[in-house]
């Protein structure tokens, strides 16, 4: 099960966004994400191009709109229309005013290449939160963005569901098993 957003690069002077699943961060200071991109796909062009990209996390109220964009390519359907789309300080990192969360990424230049995939390295530089996303202390309530994940073992997509426990703590409760 892996989170899917979209990746925005301008391409060729027009925002384009694609369904990705290969997205994770790989350092907190500076912050730094990566996204795995198939080398045919019309994005890596944008993120070359501007050395610039955005991650933006779908709430579940987007998620035809977010298939749609991993049906189509950009090479042959606009989906600049598809949403709203702002610039941050980078100016060249289009992302989705209708989701909760989007990150505004400067690409380090930095790069892994594999047989199908391009791994692309991104600071990022701006998070952008809808206010209506944060719950107690103005932190991000994470039920209320509603993110979007796929199953590929199911070949679906889910939202999030029950509350398991706090992270790096609830291990804590953790009784290792004496020899008898």
């Amino acid at each position: 099960v892996v989170p899917i957003v979209l990746v925005g690069a301008n391409v060729n002077g027009k925002p384009n966004y694609m369904a990705v699943g290969f997205v994770n961060g790989v350092n907190i200071k500076p912050a730094i994400v990566y996204v795995s991109l198939n080398k045919k796909h019309h994005t890596p062009k944008g993120i070359i191009e501007n050395s610039t990209f955005s991650i933006n996390v779908p709430s579940a109220d987007y998620v035809i709109e977010t298939d749609y964009c991993g049906l189509v390519s950009g090479k042959s359907v606009d989906k600049s229309n598809i949403f709203t789309t702002f610039y941050g300080e980078l100016e060249t990192a289009p992302m989705i005013e209708e989701f909760p969360i989007t990150c505004e990424c400067r690409y380090t230049g930095q790069k892994v290449e594999f047989a199908m995939d391009t791994v692309y390295f991104g600071e990022v530089v701006q998070v952008y939160v809808n206010e209506e996303m944060l719950g107690k202390n103005r932190t991000i309530d994470i039920l209320r963005a509603n993110p979007v994940y796929y199953s590929g073992i199911e070949n679906r997509y889910r939202s999030l569901g029950e509350d398991l426990g706090a992270g790096w703590s609830i291990g804590r409760q953790y009784t290792p098993q004496q020899d008898t």
